[in-house]
C-alpha cells in the first residue's frame, strides 16, 4: 500500500508542478500587460514584471528565457483581448463583406491603440523587442482567416460558379486577411479598394437584395 501511495505521489508531482508553472506564467503575463497598458512596452523589465508577479527574476527567466518572450506574450494577450470577441462573433446570415467591414473597424482601433499607447516610446524599445511585438500582432490576426472561411461558408449570396475554377474559401480568406494587413500599413484607401474587389468578385452574378 505504501508503495502504491508513493507511486501515486510521483505521478501527481509533475502535474502539480505544471499547474503551478501555468499559474505563475499567467501572473507574469498579466503583470507585463499591466505595465504595458499603463506605461508602454518600453517600460517592461524582467525585474519589474517579476516584482509585480511576485516571482523571482531567476524563476521568470525559467519560464520566459528572454525579455522579448515577455514582450511578445504581453502583446499577444492585448490583441487576444481586443479582437477575440469580434473575431469569434458572427451574426447569423451575416454577409462576408459586412463581416469584413466590421472586423476591419475593430482591427484599426486595436492597432491604433497598440501603436500609440503600448508603443508610445518605441525608440526606447530594443529593435528585436519591437519586431517581436509587431510579429505577435500579426500572428493573432492570422487566426482570423479560419473565421473568415466560416463566414464565407454561410454567405449564400456568393456566386462561387463565377469565380475562377478551383477557388476555395481558404484562398479567399487568406487573400482577404493579407489585404487587410496590408491596408493597416497603407491606409483606408487600400481597404476601400479591397471591399470593392470583394463585392464585385464574390457577388458577381448573384441576386442583389
Amino acid at each position: 500500500m505504501k508503495l502504491l501511495h508513493a507511486a501515486h505521489l510521483q505521478e501527481c508531482a509533475p502535474r502539480i508542478e505544471d499547474e503551478e508553472a501555468a499559474a505563475h506564467r499567467e501572473r507574469i503575463v498579466e503583470a507585463a500587460c499591466s505595465i504595458g497598458e499603463r506605461r508602454g512596452l518600453a517600460a517592461v523589465s524582467a525585474r519589474g514584471v517579476a516584482r509585480d508577479a511576485e516571482v523571482s527574476v531567476g524563476y521568470l527567466y525559467k519560464l520566459f528565457p528572454s525579455k522579448s518572450d515577455i514582450v511578445v506574450a504581453a502583446a499577444r494577450r492585448y490583441f487576444e483581448r481586443s479582437l477575440s470577441w469580434e473575431l469569434c462573433h458572427v451574426e447569423a446570415g451575416e454577409p462576408y463583406v459586412e463581416y469584413c467591414r466590421r472586423l476591419w473597424g475593430h482591427m484599426q482601433a486595436s492597432v491604433e491603440e497598440f501603436l500609440h499607447e503600448w508603443l508610445r516610446e518605441r525608440e526606447a524599445l530594443p529593435k528585436h523587442d519591437l519586431a517581436a511585438a509587431l510579429a505577435a500582432m500579426g500572428s493573432i490576426l492570422d487566426h482570423a482567416t479560419a473565421r473568415l472561411e466560416q463566414v464565407l461558408a454561410q454567405d449564400k449570396r456568393i456566386a462561387w460558379a463565377s469565380l475562377p475554377e478551383d477557388t476555395t474559401a481558404s484562398q479567399v480568406g487568406q487573400f482577404t486577411m493579407r489585404s487587410m494587413m496590408d491596408s493597416l500599413k497603407r491606409g483606408a484607401a487600400q481597404y476601400t479598394l479591397l471591399l470593392v474587389l470583394l463585392e464585385r468578385g464574390l457577388y458577381s452574378g448573384a441576386d442583389a437584395d
